[in-house]
């Protein structure tokens, strides 16, 4: 059974000198595919990436915290604040939703509206996943799954920690990996139709990502279709002060065109593909 490789950038459409890492990450090394945040305040610029890269296969990477939504304020209060802005994390909606506050018909219409956006560049989804992992959420992952079948989109990202304590950057890091982990078991246990999965790497290497840390996860491949989860860009300070991250985009971006992990793909026989050829 053949290694097959998505590398995924997400972000596309955050942030310009995100976008642009984004591009280098794809034309110049080995980046396959991108989720795209429709709502970001640089879609636009995004679009254009989009347009010129044929190659690049685009998702829709949902979200529901800290931009500005697609929808006017008042069509969706049960998702924002009082400044009309999304809520500021994961936490503050997740707290929101227990609640029993949140409007499963207003998730669906921001939803609804990102993935139009997307479609409206020309391009076909070709998969769905969620800013922060809130697609998990389970009104929000009910509305997710409900959209990728109306649309027509095959894959929706799975997110899985293979280590709880590893790159951690604070103690809460762990506890958040565990409840990620059980949370995405208990979801897609909710909605499974028997589809194939597809295994996210790295996903605790965020932000950090360097050439090492791929050459091991390509030694290291399974039979099979996975996914790397990454965050390339150019670092600036602009970038800096926009996301308060502590992201290093642009270690990613140096990883990612490296010539040596190039290489090790070739000689560990490791094909690159993407989620629309899959």
């Amino acid at each position: 059974m053949p290694r097959l490789l998505i590398v995924n950038a997400d972000d596309l459409g955050l942030h310009k000198d995100l976008n642009r890492g984004i591009y280098l990450a794809h034309t110049e090394g080995i980046v396959t595919s991108a989720s795209v945040v429709a709502c970001g305040a640089a879609f636009d610029h995004a679009a254009t990436i989009i347009q010129e890269c044929a190659e690049l296969d685009v998702g829709v990477h949902l979200t529901l915290i800290e931009e500005r939504p697609l929808c006017p304020a008042t069509e969706i209060p049960s998702l924002v604040g009082s400044d009309g802005r999304f809520l500021p994390s994961y936490r503050h909606l997740t707290a929101r939703i227990l609640m029993g506050s949140v409007s499963p018909a207003e998730v669906r219409r921001e939803l609804r509206a990102q993935i139009e956006r997307v479609i409206a560049t020309g391009c076909r989804p070709s998969h769905l996943d969620g800013h922060q992992h809130v697609h998990l959420l389970p009104p929000v992952w009910r509305v997710t799954t409900e959209l990728a079948g109306e649309y027509g989109i095959r894959w929706i990202r799975v997110p899985h920690f293979a280590s709880l304590f590893g790159s951690s950057k604070s103690l809460f890091d762990p506890l958040f990996r565990l409840g990620l982990n059980i949370l995405s078991a208990v979801t897609v246990s909710l909605t499974d139709r028997g589809e194939p999965r597809i295994r996210t790497l790295g996903l605790h290497l965020s932000g950090r990502l360097v050439e090492g840390d791929l050459l091991q996860i390509v030694a290291a491949l399974r039979p099979g279709i996975s996914e790397i989860v990454t965050h390339p860009g150019i670092k600036t300070p602009a970038l800096g002060a926009r996301y308060h991250w502590n992201y290093e985009f642009s270690t990613e971006l140096a990883a990612l065109t490296s010539p040596q992990v190039i290489s090790a793909l070739r000689s560990n026989g490791v094909t690159l593909t993407r989620f629309s050829k899959c």
